[in-house]
């Protein structure tokens, strides 16, 4: 039976809605759990400067604890500085000044997030405006009809993983292995991995029960989450029980940072509770110019904030924790990178390190989906504008507005001779976009996006200007290695597969399929090479590697190469994609070079 009507039902994150299904036709944004997907207008509405800036005073423990910020002072230096108060780095401070005889000094570009919608997963769309992302186009795609391609990155406290849909998806034993690096071998990562989750249902040979990050499944949302279940087993996908244990491989609900539905990412997981400590500062829209050397020695920070710049001494280290696509920048602006790159825009060289902003590697994701037949099935849209909506989440319900479309995915291998899983479907609950609005109006429907996650290609991040307020220039180069498209042609038929079973056939309208299972590989390609976007994903362009690689700017501790006292410490690190998301890796090498750092 398909409703579309108000509700306030409850919506548990273990149970399938039977009946009663909440539908609310006037808005609804759909998030991928790797991200926003389709999200760039709502952000525009609804980030006009600071005027939708607001915190829930029901957030019980999640409510922020600001301790220090830039209306404090400050030292003129301090042991380490932390630069960028994302993923990776409130982890660093946090693990650092657990020592009261060390000082810690984070400096972020962003602001405070004092944003209430990014506290629930249909609220990232809202996060996606200029006031709390970076907002990073591509350079065009050769391979994708010379488009560019959208890469929003977070300029606020806890980075991109308080703007996106916050999937925990570790990737595999085989990903972490292939690395070859010395100390991180799978013994140490699996025991890092467990002091760092906290799921306590999970097994606990393979997960951990009690570390900071506290993580739940998703609500399923509608029965379209368990007819997609059916549906992969009958395409021979599979399911598993826990793609962060034993098995990485077939469909599961997603497992998120959003534990009572509402948002836990390091920001608070690690960063709120350490801002008590008198030993650790935080600065926040403190954008980084430069890194200053006495010799091959890092030994302070310039930046500005507001309309004044600063200076600060690193008298133990600089940990440059800034992403994928600003670390690379600010190493770069700073003379630590290819020398004739620097000196075409007139930076004084440092230090040659060629391999620098190489590397770069990106997660891609296609769609197609359909319409159910009239009268099947059911929808559950969320708007904040509902009051209702609104005050079920706020009084501590879960609802709509915790409902990620997205609701299940599947790591998979496009074929059995591949070492990883490389392909991956993500299973989505609500009409295509294409497919709302009046003229669908009370139609149910579903897409999968279709995600390419062991590339072969590499693409760069280089300097548009010498002025750091330039965004740099990002080009994951995609398809640019002819073997990713036949890769991504091969899982796009899996894929495809799904709507031929019994489960998803009996939900498909075959006359609004917007990609046809018979399609032929010609077709494929031109659908992939139209419409393909990111999963948001971007790693590798300050990669670690072995001391004598020269592909890798970073020794096995994350120091680089050729310089002392800096240290590059988040997703640019990441020396290849893992067949999973990119936050639980990123913060996985931020605990691991916090032990490296303590270790002496």
């Amino acid at each position: 039976m398909n409703t579309d009507k108000s509700s306030t039902q409850d919506v548990s994150r273990r149970k399938f809605l039977k009946t009663g299904t909440i539908g609310v036709g006037m808005t609804s944004l759909s998030l991928a759990a790797c991200g926003a997907s389709n999200a760039s207008s709502e952000a525009g509405k609804s980030q006009a400067g600071e005027k939708t800036e607001t915190t829930s005073s029901t957030s019980g423990s999640q409510t922020q604890n600001k301790g220090k910020s830039e209306t404090s002072s400050k030292a003129s230096a301090y042991d380490y500085i932390v630069i960028g108060g994302g993923t990776a780095g409130p982890v660093l401070a946090a693990r650092l000044s657990e020592n009261p005889e060390v000082s810690v000094l984070i400096l972020e570009a962003g602001r405070e997030n004092t944003f209430e919608y990014s506290e629930y997963a249909n609220g990232v769309g809202k996060m996606w405006g200029p006031a709390t992302n970076w907002g990073f186009k591509s350079a065009p795609q050769s391979e994708l009809n010379n488009r560019e391609v959208n890469q929003p990155r977070g300029k606020v406290l806890g980075g991109s993983a308080a703007i996106n849909v916050g999937s925990w998806s570790r990737g595999t034993q085989s990903n972490y292995e292939s690395w070859d690096i010395p100390g991180w071998d799978w013994p140490t990562l699996l025991s890092l991995f467990k002091k760092i989750e906290n799921a306590p249902d999970s097994d606990a040979a393979f997960r951990g029960q009690d570390g900071p990050m506290r993580l739940e499944e998703t609500p399923a949302g509608t029965e379209m989450t368990e007819v997609m279940r059916q549906a992969a087993i009958q395409a021979g996908v599979g399911e598993t029980p826990d793609r962060n244990a034993k098995n990485p491989i077939g469909f599961e609900i997603w497992e998120t940072i959003f534990p009572n539905g509402r948002r836990w990412n390091t920001e608070h997981a690690y960063l709120r509770p350490a801002r008590s400590r008198s030993n650790l500062q935080v600065e926040t829209q403190a954008l980084v110019t430069k890194i200053n050397f006495d010799g091959k020695r890092a030994n302070s920070v310039s930046y500005t904030q507001g309309n004044e710049t600063h200076t600060i001494e690193a008298t133990k280290e600089i940990l440059l924790c800034a992403g994928a696509i600003n670390s690379p920048q600010i190493l770069m602006l700073s003379g630590v990178g290819p020398e004739d790159h620097l000196r075409e825009h007139g930076i004084e060289v440092v230090e040659n390190v060629p391999s620098i902003g190489a590397n770069l590697s990106d997660h891609m994701r296609i769609d197609f989906g359909a319409l159910t037949p009239k009268g099947v099935g059911e929808t559950i849209f969320s708007d904040a504008s509902d009051p209702k909506q609104l005050e079920q989440w706020r009084s501590g319900h879960y609802g709509p507005l915790t409902v990620a479309e997205n609701t299940a995915a599947a790591f998979l291998k496009s074929d059995e001779s591949v070492a990883h899983p490389d392909i991956e479907i993500m299973y989505s609950i609500n009409p295509p976009y294409s497919m709302r609005g009046k003229d669908f109006a009370g139609r149910a429907g579903w897409y999968f996006n279709v995600g390419l996650v062991q590339p072969k290609s590499k693409g760069s991040v280089r300097l548009q200007s010498s002025d750091p307020k330039d965004l740099a220039i990002y080009d994951p180069a995609y398809l640019s290695d002819p073997e990713d498209l036949k890769t991504y042609i091969k899982g796009t038929r899996i894929a495809l597969s799904h709507v031929k079973t019994k489960a998803l056939s009996a939900y498909t309208d075959m006359s609004t399929l917007s990609l046809s299972p018979d399609a032929t590989d010609a077709e494929l390609e031109d659908h992939i090479r139209k419409t393909a976007e990111s999963i948001y994903h971007p790693v590798g362009s300050v990669k670690m590697g072995k001391l004598d690689d020269d592909s890798a700017p970073l020794d096995p501790q994350c120091r680089v190469k050729g310089v002392t006292g800096l240290r590059v410490v988040d997703a640019s690190a990441i020396p290849s994609l893992v067949s999973g998301h990119t936050m639980a890796p990123t913060i996985l090498v931020a605990e691991r070079v916090a032990e490296f750092m303590k270790e002496g």
